[in-house]
């Protein structure tokens, strides 16, 4: 996580943060409108990038949905814009978290730092390994799900988490022990985008069987697949 490409056109905060991360080590490259972030983008290499909704030219959300056709690098949303829709939307286009302004320059390199951390490899699932739930079947090995005999298709990211609650079935994971079993070692998984998988996994089981709900959510602990 050291070299940051940090878009944001509100040029006096982008400054103090880069200076900021400067001091905690972190190379920063500054961009101040989508455009010019994406054309810096491609012409760089970047470990992670720092990307405001609200900009001219191309605002966040288009940057983000075009930095995901090629790049899976790792995508902070910074905003003022506390809307709800506006973080799912920003998550289900692949961002990995979501800060609000104002912020604690030491809370972003936390995460940062964090995100950092759950991207180094993880055990790789066993070769050919295969999992039964009930009507569940994951098949590791060659990335299948199915449900009832009815095959789904999942993300790599959804398939982990789904097999991370098949193996512990009728116990109640946590968000970071799902990310701690989930993550693989292209996959770029965090807290927050946790809720956003397992919603993901819901429906597409769901339009295979609109009676599923083995999935259930302990408020305030995390999820659980029923026995």
């Amino acid at each position: 996580m050291k070299r940051i490409l940090l878009v944001d056109d509100d040029r006096a905060l982008a400054g103090v943060v880069a200076k900021s991360l400067t001091e905690e080590g972190f190379e920063v490259t500054q961009a101040h409108d989508g455009k010019a972030g994406l054309a810096t983008f491609s012409a760089g290499a970047f470990d992670l990038v720092l990307l405001d909704v609200v900009m001219p030219e191309l605002d966040g959300l288009d940057l983000c949905r075009r930095l995901r056709k090629t790049s899976q690098v790792p995508i902070i949303f910074l905003t003022s814009r506390s809307d709800e829709i506006d973080r799912i939307t920003g998550l289900d286009l692949g961002a990995d978290d979501y800060l609000g302004k104002p912020f604690s320059v030491r809370e972003l390199v936390s995460r940062i730092r964090a995100i950092g951390r759950r991207l180094q490899p993880a055990q790789p699932a066993a070769q050919g390994e295969v999992l039964t739930a009930g009507e569940l079947r994951v098949d590791l090995g060659r990335f299948e799900v199915a449900w009832k005999g009815t095959p789904v298709t999942l993300t790599r990211s959804e398939l982990l988490v789904l097999a991370a609650l098949a193996r512990q079935r009728g116990f109640v994971l946590s968000r970071d022990r799902l990310i701690d079993l989930a993550r693989g070692g292209d996959a770029v998984i965090t807290e927050r985008t946790i809720d956003t998988f397992i919603k993901r996994i819901r429906a597409k089981v769901r339009a295979a069987d609109e009676k599923f709900d083995q999935i259930e959510t302990v408020i305030g602990v995390g999820y659980r697949l029923r026995k």
